[in-house]
């Protein structure tokens, strides 16, 4: 089967990574996989680097009639036989585009913004796909409140790549290229930085953690539109020698088997995060913000110690109770690993993926 996946973001995150791993571990199951992405986006530029076939179509609206053209010249071209749309603005084009040439479409719903109840909403996820794919049982039952009919939606959350992210991999590598000895602890959030995530909110609560603790260090690992703001707080702050920011890195496994506690302050709702399977996997004890999607995997007392979103202060006693009784954060990682082991492997997500798949090319 030809697949074609659409993806209209700027930058990388684990949106923009699932849909990659997918298209490269799909093919031994007998499906090849296209990506449209916009001109000179960094999903262009690693799809390119991971010789991954990909067009560029510039996206400048939610309906773009250029867009739609070449999106159907593209479909045409590439003998493709079902259409899997991600982003928003592609999911409009690339749907209609598939639609007007009597193709399927799957439509992705990676975050958990209110789905809009206007016409073109109601369009995008009811004639326009025959079936959503959602990161989240949060993120299915919301739009099952928006009155998208629940027997359309699958939730199929992405797994861990265990061959990656395991307790063993060797650790050391980062703290020495940043120069941090082994005994400092080193806190650290992984993530695309843009407003919804909350990197702000763990430079706030990172201020609140050294002025407590001052043999702490922090880093933010990750690239998005929000960095120059956040390069600026760090600039002011008293704190600023303490807190790093690394931009867009490729070595998260040698991250995540460095830190001490892994964070994310996200403001909103999401999709399951995979930076918390990651670190749960690797057995690193997380701190996470009490949110749908994220508190499905990071469960307050059990796997993560959680805090209210937006609340830098409860982050940063979050992460100092961590610190301070690592016997309960490796309690908690211990019980995150097994729920991985249980539920969230990247294999598992292949399978439902490939059983979707051949269920809607063979109704």
């Amino acid at each position: 089967m030809r697949i074609l996946h659409t993806e209209s973001s700027k930058h990388m995150g684990g949106q923009e990574l699932r849909v990659l791993m997918e298209m490269e571990d799909l093919t031994p199951h007998g499906f090849e996989s296209v990506l449209v992405a916009r001109p000179g986006t960094d999903i262009e530029r690693e799809a390119i680097r991971r010789g991954l076939r990909v067009h560029a179509v510039a996206m400048r609206g939610s309906v773009d009639p250029a867009a739609v053209t070449r999106f159907m010249s593209i479909i045409k071209r590439e003998r493709i036989e079902l259409v899997c749309a991600h982003g928003s603005k592609d999911g409009w084009s690339a749907g209609l585009a598939a639609r007007l040439l009597r193709k399927r479409v799957i439509r992705f719903r990676h975050v958990a913004n209110p789905v809009r109840r206007h016409f073109f909403g109601r369009l995008v996820y009811g004639p326009l796909c025959v079936k959503i794919v959602t990161t989240a049982e949060s993120i299915k039952q919301g739009m099952v409140q928006r009155g998208v009919p629940a027997e359309k939606i699958v939730c199929i959350p992405t797994g861990v790549d265990l061959n990656r992210f395991h307790p063993d991999v060797e650790k050391g590598h980062f703290r020495r290229e940043i120069r941090l000895g082994p005994s400092r602890p080193l806190v650290g959030m992984i993530s695309v930085l843009r407003g919804d995530k909350g990197p702000d909110v763990f430079i706030l609560a990172a201020e609140q953690i050294l002025a407590r603790r001052s043999d702490v260090f922090l880093v933010l690992v990750g690239d998005g539109w929000m960095r120059s703001k956040l390069e600026e707080m760090v600039r002011a702050s008293p704190w600023g020698r303490s807190i790093l920011l690394t931009g867009f890195r490729r070595d998260i496994p040698r991250i995540l088997a460095d830190l001490d506690v892994l964070v994310l302050s996200a403001r909103v709702p999401e999709g399951v995060p995979q930076t918390i399977l990651q670190a749960h996997a690797m057995l690193t004890p997380v701190v996470a913000s009490d949110v749908g999607g994220i508190n499905e995997v990071a469960i307050g007392g059990t796997t993560a110690l959680c805090a209210p979103p937006g609340d830098a202060g409860a982050v940063a006693d979050a992460v100092l109770h961590v610190l301070a009784d690592p016997d309960g954060g490796r309690r908690r990682a211990l019980a995150g690993f097994e729920m991985v082991l249980s539920r969230y492997t990247w294999p598992l997500t292949i399978q439902k993926m490939c059983e979707l798949y051949w269920q809607i090319a063979m109704p």
